[in-house]
């Protein structure tokens, strides 16, 4: 890696104050769901429910990136407990609905909860044969994104951001699931320079990242695209910081998302995407 992670969380946090200190703000406490504050786990993955051939691969790809960014981060690393329910999942957030949710990161009690049945719908398409094997693997990083701004204190942060500055909490969402995917981007590379991707794998995962943009949501279901209630970015920005992540493998480069934030570019891109979706879909 050519930053070390362990430097990520004050770049980050760093970065969002910058973003900050011109909405102004309220005594709001912030959100304790966001703070590691029971972390117990120990670098297991554990639950009952799924097996297979798909869950088990799920709980491999855990455990190696628990191993992957235990070695990057160094002192004060708590690997996260990864959930691979085939109906529900108990977490220090609450119950998890396996049938009804996509993946969850509950930063209480550093606990990813991958619901099965979420990986084999239309958007990943997985199979027990391990089809879009690389777009599973993607999500996991994504996630695996959210338990490292937990442990940086860049969750907590972002929470307290959102209950104090309310006009801009969807930018501040957008901004942070932005920075996990570029994150997740930084580990997939690191498994790119191991030779094991494989020909297709970069575009399985590009494929599921448009698909999952707002933008893309909005349209497929129909809907008027509205960038305010965007929360995870438009498919290119999401295509685009997994590419920062990717390129660069730079946990300093993953932080200027927070510049952007800052300087309006993240709202006139949302903007951007949703005023194109609704253009395609006529409305």
């Amino acid at each position: 890696m050519r930053t070390p992670f362990r430097f990520i969380a004050a770049a980050s946090a760093a970065a969002l104050l910058l973003s900050i200190a011109g909405c102004g703000g309220s005594d709001s406490a912030p959100d304790a769901n966001g703070a590691a504050e029971t972390a117990a786990a120990d670098g297991t993955t554990s639950g009952s429910g799924a097996d297979g051939n798909l869950a088990g691969f799920m709980k491999d790809v855990g455990a190696e990136l628990n191993e992957f960014w235990g070695a990057n981060w160094g002192e004060g690393w708590t690997a996260a407990t990864i959930l691979v329910p085939e109906d529900s999942a108990e977490t220090a957030c609450g119950t998890i609905d396996a049938s009804e949710t996509g993946p969850a990161y509950c930063g209480a009690d550093t606990t990813m909860v991958l619901p099965v049945a979420f990986f084999r719908d239309e958007i990943i398409g997985a199979d027990e044969n391990l089809s879009n094997d690389a777009a599973v693997a993607a999500v996991l990083g994504h996630e695996f994104g959210h338990h490292l701004q937990t442990l940086g204190g860049l969750g907590e942060a972002v929470s307290s951001a959102q209950a104090d500055n309310p006009e801009v909490a969807n930018l501040l969402s957008v901004a942070n699931e932005l920075h996990a995917d570029c994150l997740m981007g930084m580990w997939m590379s690191s498994v790119d320079d191991e030779k094991r991707l494989e020909p297709g794998d970069l575009d399985e995962v590009l494929t599921a990242l448009d698909k999952i943009g707002d933008d893309k949501l909005s349209a497929n279901a129909g809907q008027q695209a509205d960038a305010a209630t965007f929360d995870h970015g438009t498919a290119e920005q999401r295509q685009v910081w997994f590419g920062v992540g990717f390129g660069t493998q730079d946990a300093d480069a993953c932080a200027k998302v927070f510049d952007d934030l800052e300087d309006g570019t993240l709202a006139e891109e949302l903007q951007a995407g949703a005023d194109a979706a609704n253009q395609s879909s006529g409305g």
